[in-house]
């Protein structure tokens, strides 16, 4: 009896742990966040617009066809990047990736400095890691379940 109390306190624990992890510490290489619940496409291309406009965002381009919205760039939360965030609104689900620069203006033969994919890379405090930080903030402001896509 004691044997399985032990077993079933660990499997527990492994589950509680993982599920931790996974909301507060997203893996690395992670470029695409997936936010689920219950609604329609429909509903979620609302709800993706109205979490936009509530947040300080604004929209750039909207699709209603295709139930897509792209925000206008904004400052990442640590103020190192221009970053804007892509949703796709399907059933259960909006499908969240971001596109991001420095804001340090290196120039290489009149080459500026162009935006590219957001991921889940770097070191705390690095650019990088703000940009995904900014990005994953956002996500949580739907209070849904989260799931990762990674490279």
């Amino acid at each position: 009896m004691k044997k399985i109390f032990i077993s079933l306190f660990l499997f527990i624990s492994i589950i509680a742990i993982g599920q931790n992890s996974s909301i507060e510490k997203p893996p690395k290489r992670t470029w695409k966040i997936l936010i689920k619940n219950n609604n329609n496409k429909d509903v979620n291309f609302k709800l993706a617009g109205q979490i936009i406009i509530d947040n300080d965002f604004s929209i750039e381009k909207k699709d209603s066809d295709y139930l897509t919205l792209e925000t206008s760039p904004k400052l990442t939360d640590g103020k190192t990047s221009t970053y804007y965030l892509k949703l796709i609104s399907k059933d259960s689900l909006i499908v969240l990736t971001g596109m991001a620069k420095s804001r340090i203006n290196v120039q290489f033969a009149n080459v500026e400095e162009e935006y590219s994919k957001i991921q889940n890379i770097g070191m705390k405090g690095s650019i990088a890691k703000d940009q995904f930080d900014s990005m994953f903030n956002f996500a949580k402001l739907f209070n849904s379940e989260i799931e990762f896509i990674t490279e």
